[in-house]
């Protein structure tokens, strides 16, 4: 299934190919990130490229260019088509090819509220605007959608970089939504009540949302098509509810379904359900200290930058004259995919001794004089480093093992962070917590944090262990795990809250952490920060309830005893292990879509008669799809999950993105939700 999903985002790779040869590329950060993991800048200019340019204003194509394509995420509309504009207006151009991952029933949608038609028409009128800025009606324009819809980073898990934005709702969206929506009903209806997510649907969301869903579903039905399989719709979470009820009844799906030989079964999860499992530091992945540690390479959601100087002949004093390096790697590279996947599906000891194993097969292969030292069961990164400086200087060397010693690189730069101490720290913290919520003499987990809160900012700001925005990561984990029960009382939420707007008054604005100037913004002053830290504990809240609904998979928390000590329990990781138990539970938060009639049949008949509901593990092959992130431990936990039954189903998770704390806590407390960009 791996090589089949890979094969399936080659094929748009392949096709885009063909047309840029002797052009001028533009590309927006997703289509980029794309690239990036699929062959990157070498393939657009093996395959005749001139040259590729960030999708901006500011660019242009040189003045003897005169052919450009234009490879684009989004809608052809609004700020994209403007950005398209003053790029073709400040050029010579007589030959452009526009290239959008967005179908033509999107963008019809987009324009006219409905899906009617096959959406070439709006194609075909934005061919002749663009004809138009051209200056020129006999020049030559293409407009196309090719599906970008994702990458595999490893055998076990794809993600979306087109859908990395998608929101996930909250329950402090509720009303929001129902006064959006009674708004722009006007008085052409009667007035909506809304009082919980469950009662949202698709049509009462703002329309911006409405468009970011149906891409969404769009990018998903293309991924099927590429892979000639029917799938079966599931989901756990009112957003994804909304998305696979979309995606059950997408029109252009339908010929695809009555055609597929193969079958397939997808599972939408909200993030939103489990974000302690996200926002925990106590994992034991190398992939994960890795993300949340070295600095994500520029515009892009899930690569890192890594410092590749100690391997090349530069100076201490010019480490930037020397590209980053990176984890993706080309399709050639088997060996760094393999490695990858070892590296989430691993536990950080296992990850660590194979990567020195394959530096040492490399090492032994290139003729390096090798000095082996220390205990072979035990991989430090002194010895990693040890290993990789072997290759310093030997270009050849270097390019023949590019992707491992990339790899190897970030790995050390994580293992030996300056930050690897705070979070080491953060996940004893979270242990303690974790123990303390099932001991009813302890004080609650929000009295606690408080207290971790004032020893802190008595600290200066360079000895404190915490800054406040691991205040705010704390008070997810909690929440997330047993919500209001966080607290004992509403007056110690309060003087929480007091001292975290305290504490932020007293702070420079350059000493606050990224996250607390974007939740506060540029007008630091009481009345603002007040109303910052009360929509903090709003969200808490909602958080706290957002499992409500749910009757299987509703605790994340297990209390200990005398035998046993209190654990988490990874929502994903129950979800998988519900499905594949061999003894059938009912499926109770396991929500099918019905995509035809004989779905529809098969699914009431089975309320009357003895006939077997829908499951997602009556198909060969089983995607989860995380809707908002997921981390590679998740992943471990969900491949975990799925041997411990042996099952044929093969099962393959998928996400908008690869999850780091502060991408949860962005979402949460900073993202407009419902007015997207």
């Amino acid at each position: 299934m791996a090589s089949t999903v890979h094969s399936c985002f080659n094929a748009s790779w392949e096709k885009i190919c063909t047309k840029v040869n002797k052009a001028t590329v533009f590309m927006d950060n997703a289509s980029a990130e794309c690239l990036h993991w699929n062959g990157g800048l070498l393939r657009m200019i093996d395959a005749g490229a001139v040259d590729v340019k960030e999708l901006s204003s500011f660019e242009c194509a040189s003045a003897s260019q005169k052919k450009a394509v234009f490879i684009v995420s989004g809608i052809l509309e609004e700020l994209t088509a403007e950005i398209i504009r003053d790029i073709i207006r400040a050029s010579q151009l007589q030959y452009v090819i526009i290239i959008t991952s967005v179908s033509p029933h999107v963008h019809t949608f987009s324009k006219h509220g409905s899906a009617e038609g096959d959406g070439r028409d709006i194609f075909d009128q934005f061919e002749e605007r663009v004809l138009e800025w051209m200056g020129n009606m006999n020049f030559t324009v293409e407009v196309l959608h090719v599906p970008l819809v994702g990458t595999d980073i490893s055998p076990s898990l794809f993600v979306t970089p087109v859908l990395s934005d998608m929101p996930t709702l909250l329950p402090s969206d509720v009303k929001q939504i129902e006064l959006l929506y009674n708004v722009r009903q006007g008085g052409k209806g009667e007035r909506k009540n809304i009082d919980a997510l469950a009662d949202i649907e698709f049509v009462h969301l703002p329309k911006q949302l409405q468009v970011k869903i149906k891409t969404f579903v769009s990018t998903m039905n293309d991924l099927f098509e590429q892979l000639g399989m029917r799938e079966d719709c599931y989901s756990v979470g009112h957003t994804s509810q909304i998305i696979a009820t979309e995606l059950a009844n997408y029109i252009p799906a339908r010929s695809r379904r009555k055609m597929a030989q193969r079958k397939a079964s997808i599972v939408f999860v909200d993030r939103t359900l489990d974000f302690a499992a996200g926002m925990g530091h106590q994992s034991e992945s190398v992939i994960d200290r890795i993300v949340s540690l070295l600095p994500r390479l520029s515009s892009h959601t899930n690569d890192v930058s890594v410092n590749m100087a100690a391997i090349c002949t530069v100076t201490e004093s010019a480490p930037h004259a020397v590209a980053p390096g990176c984890l993706a790697h080309s399709a050639a590279d088997t060996e760094s995919s393999v490695l990858l996947n070892s590296m989430i599906t691993s536990k950080q000891k296992e990850a660590l001794m194979d990567i020195n194993r394959r530096l040492v097969e490399a090492a032994s292969k290139e003729g390096l004089p090798l000095n082996l030292t220390g205990r072979p069961s035990r991989v430090s990164a002194e010895q990693l480093e040890a290993h990789v400086k072997l290759f310093k200087g030997n270009h050849n060397a270097i390019q023949n093992h590019s992707g491992l010693l990339q790899i190897a690189m970030a790995t050390i730069q994580a293992t030996k962070h300056k930050h690897c101490g705070k979070l080491d720290t953060l996940a004893s913290t979270e242990k303690l917590l974790l123990q303390n919520m099932g001991d009813e003499d302890c004080p609650s987990a929000v009295s606690q944090i408080h207290q971790i809160l004032s020893k802190e900012i008595e600290k200066a700001v360079n000895e404190r262990s915490f800054d406040l925005e691991d205040i705010l990561s704390l008070l997810v984990f909690v929440y997330s795990l047993i919500g209001e029960n966080a607290s004992h009382n509403s007056q110690e939420e309060a003087a929480l809250e007091s001292s975290l707007t305290r504490a932020v008054l007293a702070e420079n604005m350059e000493d606050l952490p990224d996250i607390i100037q974007k939740l506060v913004g540029e007008n630091k002053t009481e009345s603002a920060v007040t109303k910052s830290f009360e929509h903090v504990f709003r969200e808490l809240r909602g958080i706290g309830h957002i499992r409500d609904d749910l009757k299987l998979f509703r605790e994340t928390f297990q209390s200990g005893g005398y035998t046993a000590p209190a654990t988490h329990k990874p929502i994903l990781k129950q979800i998988v292990t519900a499905i594949l138990n061999p003894a059938k539970p009912e499926l109770v938060d396991v929500e099918h879509k019905s995509s035809g009639l004989k779905d529809l049949l098969k699914s009431g008949f089975g309320l009357f008669m003895n006939v077997s509901k829908p499951r997602p593990n009556d198909h060969p092959l089983l995607i989860i799809y995380v809707i908002g992130g997921v981390t590679a431990s998740e992943v471990k936990g969900i491949k975990d999950a799925a041997a411990m039954y042996q099952s044929d189903t093969q099962v393959v998770v998928g996400s908008t993105r690869l999850l780091k704390s502060t991408d949860i806590l962005e979402s949460v407390f900073c993202q407009d939700r419902l007015m997207l960009d």
